[in-house]
């Protein structure tokens, strides 16, 4: 059975001296993939939206053609 390397959650945080690498890498890499994440969403969200804003102007132009084809 496999058994815990450190004595202390202290000495796991501290990683005999290499634990300032060894958390900053890790934060910098949940950063980097939250972003990968995050990102193609927030594009998503706004090309939605702008696609809403066409279709609206799309169909007041459409009813203002055919109001004034009734005229």
């Amino acid at each position: 059975m496999p058994s815990f390397k450190f004595d202390s959650l202290a000495d796991f945080i501290h990683m005999s001296g290499h634990g300032i690498y060894v958390w900053s890498c890790t934060a910098i890499a949940l950063v980097l993939l939250t972003a990968l994440i995050v990102h193609p969403l927030w594009l998503r969200k706004r090309q939605l939206q702008k696609l809403r804003q066409q279709q609206a102007v799309l169909a007041a132009q459409l009813s203002q053609h055919q109001q004034e084809n009734q005229t």
